[in-house]
C-alpha cells in the first residue's frame, strides 16, 4: 500500500494567501499578501524589469490593530513579496496560459465580460483549451515557424519581468526545459530576443 505523502511544514515567511484589493486583472498593484508567521498583511505594488520584479510600494495592514514595531519592519521580506505578487498577477490573476492568447482575443474577452469575472474566466479557459488543442504548426521541412519564436520571446520577456522560472515557462509552453533553452537560443539568433536578455531563473 502506498504511504500517504507528507506535506512539508510551512516556514515563517512562506506565502499563505494572495488576493487582490485594488486594480484590474494583471495589474501589478493592489495585491495583498499574507505570510505564515506574520501578524500583518502586505498590500504591494511592484515594478517589473530585466532584473525581475521590485517592490516599490507597501502598505501594512492588521485586522487586530497589531502594533508595527521596528522589528516588524526589519522582518519584511521585500524580495519575496515582490516575486510573489508578480507571479500571482502573471499566472493566477491573469489565468494560467491566458497570455498565450493573441492580443485581439484577449481584448475581445475583456470587452465582452467587463464586470462578470466568472463568465470571463470560463470563456478565457475555453479559449486557452482550444488553443492548446490545435496541432503545432511547422514548415514543410519540419521546422517551427517564425511565429513560434516570436511567441517564445514574448513569454520569456514577460516571465523574466515577473520573476518566473524556466520551469514555469516550459510548463506554459508544454515542453521540456532543454527544448525551451534551445528555443531561447534560436529566438536570440533570429533577433526576437536581445543577446543581452538574461535567461529566466532556475528550475525551482
Amino acid at each position: 500500500m502506498r504511504t500517504p505523502r507528507e506535506h512539508p511544514q510551512h516556514q515563517k515567511g512562506d506565502v499563505a494567501r494572495i488576493d487582490r484589493v485594488a486594480g484590474e486583472r494583471g495589474d501589478l498593484y493592489g495585491i495583498r499578501i499574507a505570510l505564515h508567521g506574520h501578524p500583518h498583511r502586505y498590500v504591494v505594488r511592484v515594478a517589473s524589469g530585466a532584473d525581475g520584479p521590485r517592490l516599490v510600494e507597501l502598505q501594512i495592514q492588521s485586522d487586530a490593530d497589531v502594533t508595527i514595531k521596528p522589528d516588524v519592519l526589519r522582518a519584511i521580506p521585500s524580495r519575496r513579496l515582490a516575486h510573489a505578487a508578480a507571479q500571482w498577477a502573471h499566472v493566477r490573476d491573469g489565468l494560467f496560459g491566458f497570455l498565450r492568447l493573441d492580443e485581439a482575443t484577449r481584448e475581445a474577452l475583456y470587452e465582452k465580460y467587463p464586470d462578470d469575472h466568472e463568465a470571463f474566466d470560463l470563456a478565457a479557459a475555453e479559449a486557452v483549451a482550444a488553443l492548446k488543442a490545435q496541432p503545432e504548426a511547422s514548415t514543410s521541412r519540419g521546422k517551427l515557424p517564425e511565429s513560434h519564436y516570436r511567441d517564445v520571446a514574448e513569454q520569456v520577456s514577460q516571465a523574466t519581468a515577473a520573476g518566473l522560472t524556466r520551469k514555469d515557462i516550459a510548463r506554459k509552453l508544454e515542453t521540456t526545459i532543454p527544448t525551451l533553452d534551445r528555443w531561447i537560443r534560436e529566438a536570440k539568433k533570429r533577433g526576437y530576443l536581445g543577446t543581452d536578455q538574461p535567461n529566466p531563473g532556475g528550475t525551482k
